[in-house]
């Protein structure tokens, strides 16, 4: 219960440092995916009813700090979150390659997703810049992943005593009995 207490609150503070620290290291011109992160880990790591409600509740977050048109990044991070968690009841997910492969392939399906988006609903000019900036922002949050894949299983190592591998999910319907 304590969950959905504070993700709300922890995601509020998870965008306000993404929006920052973009703004800090790269001016606006790169994004920190943290959020984006955050639901490909989710998609790892937790079951179905949580990992739903943290993607709507980061989407939901991050078009409303963000200025994004209503339900946008809701809608990705959603469909992101059930991509990534069907893929992880598939694959051995404690491989950092894989992770790396996974969250450049995200990034790069939500950088496209925005592009058409932007190019033909709304009808606006893209430089040429767009392939590069979105590369970059891949590559970036691929690197990203990675780490905070690694420093996640480190802080479950030392808060369970060992880390908790995806394969010892159970299959229950995606449902956990303390929801």
């Amino acid at each position: 219960m304590i969950y959905y207490i504070l993700l709300p609150f922890a995601t509020i503070l998870l965008v306000v440092l993404q929006i920052t620290l973009a703004d800090i290291f790269f001016s606006g011109w790169l994004i920190l995916e943290l959020t984006l992160i955050a639901v490909i880990y989710a998609g790892f790591r937790l079951d179905l009813v949580k990992g739903i409600t943290l993607a709507c509740v980061m989407g939901f977050v991050f078009d409303c700090l963000s200025g994004a048109p209503p339900g946008l990044f809701t809608l990705f991070y959603l469909l992101i979150f059930l991509l990534v968690f069907f893929v992880s009841l598939r694959i051995a997910s404690e491989k950092l390659y894989i992770i790396a492969f996974v969250g450049m392939i995200c990034s790069l399906l939500e950088s496209l997703a925005l592009v058409l988006l932007y190019a033909f609903v709304f009808q606006l000019e893209l430089s040429g810049d767009v392939l590069l900036v979105s590369v970059l922002q891949a590559l970036l949050t691929s690197i990203l992943s990675v780490g905070v894949f690694y420093a996640m299983s480190r802080t479950e190592g030392l808060r369970y005593g060992k880390t908790i591998q995806a394969s010892q999910r159970t299959w229950t319907g995606g449902v956990s009995p303390k929801t």
